[in-house]
């Protein structure tokens, strides 16, 4: 019996040792638990904007309005999710020649359009681009201003002062002169009073017209009610505002150029914050974005024009002649004066138009 017990023993024995050594295999062997990874956070961004928003279908937007759009729903698609932009349009966020700073600041928007027009000595190197009669093209105009931008420090560097970086820029289309009359000349307009910004303000103060300082938002009003009677803006812009409800004369001004940069800007705390990977797809996204909009401009202008014609607007030409006095008469003295300006202020105007110029003409040979 005690034999019988001493085996029955050594049986249980043996059995849990089995069931031990088995458990402390499986525990070994076991692979660690993978903590899990915590969901990456969703960086949103408000976008602020003057312009309108765009209509509803099957009215067509606007190049810049379509752009923006576009862009921003790459980039949600392309980040899965992970940066989101809000557009603000309309100035509801504060007007357009706060928004360098109101970007930069990282306050109600983190990224903007910024207008070269609005910063003209805030971003002088940017906005010299806008000066008149360097050249008509305006892909050759966005793809020399990228040309410098990277190959020039000080032109860099005057967006970092502002705590701003900017992912792309487009071009606008060319200017038109509404008013509400017809002319063959600039002098028909004499005592006029007429918006303008940058050097197209310049041209038409040589030639005796009021020089008005109006922001877009503000200026169908003043075109109503009189205290404005006319003004210079870009061509497709003119419906967005509806200025050709009440300036039902649109005269081509795009020999002058001069046509206005406009930066798509971030704020640099805001964009260190977005992740490496991200930061790749958004400048991957950003550096073909000049090439969309003026693919998309091009194809939009017929459907402006024919607009404009069913809506009573008399599109005009000013004469070669015409054209020719306006260049001799403006184009040397207005580089000279901005020169002169930026020399006042320290900064490096002249080298800027060497380069610029210079890089313009190498794209028209191409």
């Amino acid at each position: 019996m005690k034999g019988e017990r001493r085996k029955v023993l050594y049986t249980r024995i043996g059995f849990l040792s089995i069931i031990m050594i088995v458990f402390l295999l499986t525990v070994a062997f076991e692979k660690p638990a993978t903590a899990q990874t915590p969901a990456a956070k969703v960086i949103e961004l408000a976008y602020t904007l003057h312009t309108p928003a765009p209509p509803a279908p099957p009215a067509k937007a606007t190049a810049d309005q379509a752009a923006v759009e576009w862009f921003a729903k790459e980039v949600d698609s392309k980040t899965a999710g992970r940066v989101k932009i809000k557009f603000f349009y309309a100035g509801v966020l504060g007007r357009p020649s706060d928004y360098l700073r109101m970007v930069g600041g990282g306050g109600v928007a983190q990224m903007g359009n910024i207008i070269g027009t609005y910063h003209m000595w805030e971003v002088p190197l940017f906005a010299g681009a806008l000066l008149p009669f360097l050249t008509t093209d305006l892909d050759i105009e966005g793809r020399a201003l990228t040309k410098l931008y990277n190959e020039w420090a000080p032109m860099r560097e005057e967006w970092t002062k502002h705590n701003v970086k900017p992912l792309w820029w487009y071009v606008v289309d060319p200017y038109f002169l509404a008013c509400k009359k017809t002319i063959t000349k600039l002098d028909d307009l004499k005592g006029n009073r007429i918006a303008g910004f940058g050097g197209f303000g310049e041209i038409i103060r040589r030639f005796g017209i009021t020089q008005m300082s109006v922001p877009a938002g503000d200026a169908y009003e003043s075109l109503q009610k009189g205290s404005l009677d006319g003004l210079i803006f870009p061509y497709s812009s003119i419906r967005i505002f509806k200025y050709h409800d009440v300036c039902k004369f649109l005269v081509d001004f795009s020999f002058c150029g001069g046509q206005t940069p406009n930066a798509q800007g971030i704020n640099l705390d805001v964009w260190k914050r977005i992740a490496p990977a991200d930061q790749k797809i958004i400048e991957g996204i950003s550096a073909n974005m000049h090439g969309w909009f003026v693919k998309y401009f091009k194809e939009n202008e017929r459907d402006v024009t024919e607009l404009y014609k069913k809506d009573g607007v008399a599109l005009l030409s000013l004469s070669a002649g015409e054209q020719k006095r306006i260049k001799d008469t403006c184009a040397e003295p207005i580089w000279a004066d901005w020169i002169s300006k930026c020399k006042e202020k320290g900064l490096p105007g002249e080298e800027f138009l060497k380069r610029y110029r210079a890089i313009v003409s190498d794209l028209s040979k191409k």
